[in-house]
């Protein structure tokens, strides 16, 4: 199956709106005579883009053309319209040669057509298909998607709060499956070789009187523990120090969590904290080892042994299944604790400070080149990426290296295990933060990558606002946005140049991207100057050696040429 063409009356930016979907054939809707028309396109070779890869549309334009509306549009329209649209419109299929057109309108009759065309009264979706959505843009934009509409953007961020039951898949633990699966040599991109975890530990998440309320009567001795733990860690190995901060955030990330759902429990609670309290009390007197090691052993005595699943920590979980799935992680998290110490004996850890007081930042640095920290990484991502003890990154490499390997951790994930056999990929500025020679690289990429990772039939849709897209993609494959055009949009087979395999400069300078301009604003400004200084002529020695340093200066040949003649003259 395939989506071919959707109209729609009025959307957002968009009036009369028509979007063609189709390398092989256009359509078009004329709402005045409640007409579609079609236009059979020659066909590209065959598996042109390869076998899985049924089409591809790349939308290209400026900023503030509509790229990502339009977009949008396409996923509302698929899965989402009764509460995302409010006016006609109309979307045609093509499956095994026939086409259907699922038409939605309110006040006008069925759509007309003078081809042979099945004429559908829209239930709302299309299936089977598979609709992910992908965006780089990290504007806070809400999509507000419905649940049939996967939406993988950096925007989409998640609740990370579930301490321990695995609902969630963080970025960082995405990019480590990646990173460790077959699929990641086909990318041919570096791999990172160093992990910093920035501690948040002393991080100030409550103010004084929430804590006061989070503590209770065992506030002040709780308050005195922590200054005086963070003192003792002051002067000692990098090594050890990881660990007890580890430990000790982990300890009080517990707490905080027991007490977020302990709402209906308080009696637990309170017991729970005068444990806490009569415990840390001894603490003052053992050395730092000792009370790092009893941090977690309190945790595993108290939290599973001793409540034994009662405790209200796990009220929430209503399937047993859940709860005993729940229990073993926690126990998978008090084990690696216990035991870390001998795991980092190994490991190239490095320590550093940026600051000082309560703004001071504590940097712990890994190496991940060697099988046994990639396995000490791996295991320490899967049973702490969610809790909030430290921030975990890459280090040593761009934000568009970090971004690259972001997209395709997310679609990998995603995608691995999906069963629909139709798979609509829209991806909003994917080549956003690249470094121009992987934006060069991005869709054969795209195309190797993804037939590796899903089985069935994949139809992209792909926006840009860089020539390099357009110079993969043949015309047929090709929607051009821009505010200025009738309906806001002309098809690629209706530009005057070829598109693929174009020249990359040429392609830049034409009216979609520069409006046919050469040079940037302040050159052209300055460059306009000086010719017309230079031509206005009576000009004295100083000034026309002021003159040449700044002509000397300028690229185009041409143009240097000729107003270093017209100064000598």
């Amino acid at each position: 199956m395939k989506i071919c063409f959707i109209w729609i009356d009025r959307y957002r930016n968009f009036k009369d709106f028509g979007f063609n979907l189709s390398s092989s054939i256009k359509f078009k809707f004329d709402q005045k005579d409640n007409l579609l028309i079609k236009k059979d396109i020659d066909d590209l070779p065959n598996d042109f883009f390869g076998n899985q890869i049924v089409d591809v549309v790349g939308v290209i334009g400026k900023n503030g053309s509509g790229k990502s509306n339009a977009i949008e549009l396409i996923c509302n329209a698929l899965k989402n319209p009764k509460t995302t649209i409010q006016s006609d419109f109309l979307i045609i299929t093509e499956s095994n040669n026939s086409y259907t057109c699922h038409y939605s309108f309110n006040n006008r009759n069925k759509p007309k057509a003078k081809f042979k065309i099945e004429l559908k009264d829209y239930d709302g979706s299309i299936n089977p298909l598979k609709v992910v959505f992908f965006s780089n843009v990290f504007d806070e934009r809400r999509n507000d998607f419905g649940s049939d509409i996967t939406d993988i953007s950096v925007n989409n961020l998640y609740n990370r709060n579930m301490l321990f039951r695995r609902n969630k898949v963080t970025d960082f633990e995405k990019q480590v499956r990646l990173i460790n699966s077959k699929i990641f040599s086909s990318l041919n991109i570096d791999i990172p070789e160093k992990i910093q975890f920035t501690s948040k530990v002393w991080r100030n998440r409550f103010n004084s009187s929430m804590e006061r309320n989070l503590y209770r009567e065992g506030y002040s001795n709780i308050k005195d523990f922590q200054k005086f733990y963070r003192d003792r860690l002051r002067e000692i190995k990098p090594e050890n120090k990881f660990i007890h901060l580890l430990r000790f955030g982990y300890f009080f990330e517990i707490i905080y969590q027991i007490s977020r759902q302990s709402r209906t429990n308080y009696n637990l609670y309170d017991k729970l904290l005068k444990d806490i309290n009569d415990f840390i009390s001894e603490m003052f007197k053992l050395r730092t080892e000792e009370i790092s090691e009893n941090l977690i052993l309190f945790l595993e005595r108290n939290l599973i042994k001793s409540y034994d699943g009662q405790f209200s920590l796990f009220s929430d979980i209503k399937s047993e299944r859940t709860k005993t799935s729940t229990i073993k992680n926690l126990e998978s998290q008090l084990h690696f604790l216990k035991t870390i110490k001998r795991d980092l004996d190994f490991l190239n850890l490095e320590y550093s400070v940026e600051g000082s007081g309560s703004r001071a930042l504590e940097y712990f640095t890994f190496d991940y080149n060697s099988i046994k920290a990639k396995n000490f990484i791996n295991e320490f991502i899967s049973l702490f990426a969610t809790i909030n003890i430290f921030d975990v990154n890459w280090l040593g490499i761009s934000s568009g290296h970090k971004a690259y390997i972001n997209l395709f951790a997310s679609l990998f994930q995603e995608l691995k295990f999906s069963r629909t056999y139709n798979l609509l990929l829209c991806i909003d500025e994917g080549d956003l933060y690249l470094h121009p020679k992987w934006q060069i690289e991005f869709f054969d990429k795209l195309l190797n990558v993804l037939p590796n990772i899903y089985s069935g039939n994949i139809q992209l849709i792909l926006s840009s606002h860089s020539p390099f897209l357009l110079s993969d993609l043949p015309n047929q494959n090709i929607t051009i946005l821009d505010k200025n055009f009738e309906n806001s949009s002309i098809d690629g087979i209706d530009l005057p140049i070829n598109t693929f395999g174009g020249n990359l400069y040429d392609l830049y300078a034409e009216p979609f991207f520069l409006d046919n301009k050469r040079t940037s604003d302040f050159a052209y400004k300055k460059t306009k100057e000086i010719i017309s200084i230079v031509e206005s002529g009576g000009l004295n020695k100083k000034k026309s050696s002021e003159l040449l340093k700044v002509i000397e200066l300028i690229g185009d040949d041409i143009i240097k040429y000729r107003l270093k003649n017209q100064l000598s003259e």
